[in-house]
C-alpha cells in the first residue's frame, strides 16, 4: 500500500513536471539563419489548427516593410505564401501597427520581414523647389498576398523567445512581435 501511494506520488509529480516544461517551451523558434548567423526565418514549434490567431505587432517599421506568412507541413520542405502583411502605418504620424491573422489551414505557420521598396505599380513624384516628394499608395501591394523574390528576408539584430511571442528588432529599431492570440480573449 505504501509503495502503490510513492509510485502514484512519483507519477503524479512526473506528469506534472512534464505539463509545467510543456508550457514554458516557446511558441516560436529560429528556422533559417543568414551566413553570418542572424535569424532571418521563424516558424511555429508545433502544428496550429484552421481557425487560431496570431498577432503581428510593429513599431517604428521603416517604408515598405511587410511581414509574409507561409504554411507548411511538420517539416516545411514546400511551403506557400498565405499573408502579407504591412508593417508599415498608414497614417501619418502613427509609428505602429497591430494586425490579427487567422489561420486558415492546419500547419506550420513561417514567417519572415522583407522591405521591398519600389513595388509602387504607378508612384507619383512632384518636384517641390529643391526638394523631392515621392507618395506612394500604402495600399496597393497588400490587399493579396504578394512573393517579393528580389528582395531577401531582413536578418534580426535581436531576438526574444517567449511562452507564445517572438520579438524581433531590425535594423534602425524597427520592433515587429508575432503572439498567439490568447483563447480567452
Amino acid at each position: 500500500m505504501f509503495l502503490s501511494r510513492i509510485l502514484a506520488a512519483a507519477f503524479f509529480s512526473l506528469a506534472a513536471a512534464s505539463a509545467v516544461q510543456a508550457a514554458e517551451a516557446p511558441a516560436f523558434s529560429v528556422l533559417i539563419n543568414d551566413s553570418a548567423g542572424h535569424p532571418v526565418m521563424f516558424q511555429s514549434t508545433t502544428t496550429l489548427k484552421k481557425g487560431d490567431v496570431i498577432n503581428v505587432r510593429s513599431f517604428n517599421a521603416e517604408p515598405v516593410m511587410v511581414l509574409q506568412v507561409a504554411m507548411c507541413n511538420s517539416d516545411c520542405p514546400r511551403m506557400h505564401l498565405v499573408k502579407t502583411v504591412s508593417l508599415t502605418p498608414y497614417f501619418v504620424g502613427d509609428t505602429h501597427t497591430n494586425e490579427n491573422f487567422v489561420v486558415p489551414e492546419n500547419g506550420h505557420v513561417v514567417f519572415w520581414v522583407q522591405q521591398v521598396g519600389g513595388v509602387a505599380s504607378v508612384p507619383l513624384a512632384a518636384q517641390v523647389g529643391t526638394w523631392s516628394l515621392q507618395i506612394v499608395d500604402p495600399f496597393l501591394s497588400f490587399a493579396t498576398s504578394r512573393l517579393y523574390p528580389e528582395t531577401r528576408p531582413m536578418p534580426a539584430n535581436e531576438l526574444r523567445l517567449d511562452d507564445n511571442k517572438l520579438r524581433v528588432r531590425f535594423h534602425h529599431r524597427t520592433f515587429v512581435t508575432v503572439s498567439l492570440a490568447d483563447a480567452n480573449s
